[in-house]
């Protein structure tokens, strides 16, 4: 039986330093904005994580198996944790305090 590595924000900066690259020269490399690979690491995006991925020779959701980035077009919607598929309140007009206006 093979275990995973937990790939961490740690465990990606480790790795990068150990592999001497930097987020912003991989995003560079992949023809990407240069932040792209540190917004890929939070989850802003999918571009720049899975350049990051394919840089440091990692499948894509070994390294970011939640669901961070399931909303795009290459994951199905079965794939969402109940948390994200819960609704907007956006719309939700009740008030903050609790006292009727």
């Amino acid at each position: 039986m093979t275990t995973t590595k937990t790939w961490t924000r740690a465990a990606i900066k480790e790795e990068l330093l150990r592999k001497n690259k930097t987020l912003t020269g991989i995003a560079r490399d992949a023809g990407l904005y240069p932040a792209a690979c540190r917004q890929g690491i939070i989850g802003a995006s999918r571009p720049g994580a899975e350049a990051l991925a394919k840089a440091l020779g990692v499948p894509f959701r070994e390294m970011f198996p939640i669901s961070m980035y399931t909303r795009g077009r290459h994951d199905s919607e079965a794939d969402l944790s109940p948390k994200l598929r819960r609704p907007s309140r956006q719309n939700d007009h009740s008030p903050v305090d609790g006292k009727a206006a």
